[in-house]
């Protein structure tokens, strides 16, 4: 059954994967990951950008699941998944 805790932890998932993925371009490339978004398309690591940029929903996804907090773990799982699943087909 999805709950408020199960949603609240998808879109917690996606907003920590967007986030870590503008860290990483922020911090680590000479990209500006809004003014350079086509540029990164082009050259195919968006892919790996989000990637590297979902490590923060993993690790929210370990505090929720450490703290008992099934439901907001399982939100982030699906979130996860679902990031998965978009960056597979595109």
């Amino acid at each position: 059954m999805i709950t408020k805790e199960v949603v609240f932890g998808f879109i917690l998932g996606l907003i920590l994967a967007f986030a870590g993925s503008y860290l990483y371009v922020f911090l680590f490339t000479d990209y500006h990951f809004v003014r350079d978004f086509a540029l990164i398309q082009h050259y195919g690591i968006l892919s790996k950008v989000v990637t590297l940029g979902s490590m923060l929903s993993v690790a929210a996804f370990l505090l929720f699941f450490y703290r008992k907090k099934d439901s907001i773990a399982r939100g982030i799982l699906f979130s996860i998944i679902t990031l998965l699943i978009i960056t597979f087909l595109y």
